[in-house]
């Protein structure tokens, strides 16, 4: 199937399905788009292992861990674990203040479009149902005006209403299961590099204490 098919194909659904088909085309691709989009930005949040960071810490020593740590600029736990190193000199209070306020920024950052996913999940089958019922007044109308003796006409109805429905749960049912993932994963990078922020938390105060 070439690119001409595939557009004639998509225009004929389009055509069929009526108006309230562009919308849904609209809010799917506008949906996929951010899922894209925050996988990325989640994967750079990722940044490097934090087991890597303790083990270069112990080998070569605090200088050269975060140099190696900083070659991924972006990861959460990087964010944190400078939190502690910049605030060490004022004390354990002033350190867990600034890696709370530090964690709240990025959970903001990475909580970003995943409402407009879940809003696009929601509204989609919505315009589905509201594609069904245009369908079935044109369905009526159709059998008003010609009665029942012509099944082609009342066909153009019935397909309209069925296409929509259609498209509204193809459009919500994976943007979904997408934004479950991605709100998990949200989580899960948060409490994991939280943890390990802990950890070096933990060690630069007990070397002081020593």
């Amino acid at each position: 199937m070439d690119e001409y098919s595939v557009i004639e194909a998509t225009m004929s659904i389009l055509l069929r399905g009526g108006w309230v088909l562009l919308p849904l085309f609209l809010i799917g691709w506008l949906g996929w788009f951010l899922m894209f989009e925050r996988y990325g930005y989640y994967l750079m949040l990722k940044g490097r292992s934090a087991s890597a960071f303790f083990k270069d810490l112990d080998a070569v020593g605090e200088e050269a861990a975060f140099a190696r740590l900083k070659k991924r600029r972006f990861g959460y736990f990087l964010a944190l674990v400078e939190n502690v190193r910049e605030y060490r000199k004022d004390g354990p209070v002033a350190v867990r203040n600034a890696m709370l306020a530090t964690r709240h920024q990025l959970d903001v950052s990475l909580s970003k479009s995943l409402k407009t996913i879940v809003t696009c999940a929601s509204i989609a089958p919505l315009l589905g149902l509201l594609g069904t019922v245009s369908g079935m007044v044109h369905t009526f109308e159709t059998i008003q005006k010609f009665g029942f003796g012509n099944p082609v006409l009342l066909a153009d109805g019935i397909s309209e209403a069925l296409l929509t429905t259609q498209a509204g749960l193809l459009v919500a049912f994976p943007l979904m299961l997408v934004y479950n993932y991605l709100e998990s994963r949200v989580d899960s990078i948060g409490d994991y590099a939280w943890g390990e922020a802990l950890k070096y938390e933990e060690r630069c105060f007990a070397k002081e204490v020593e």
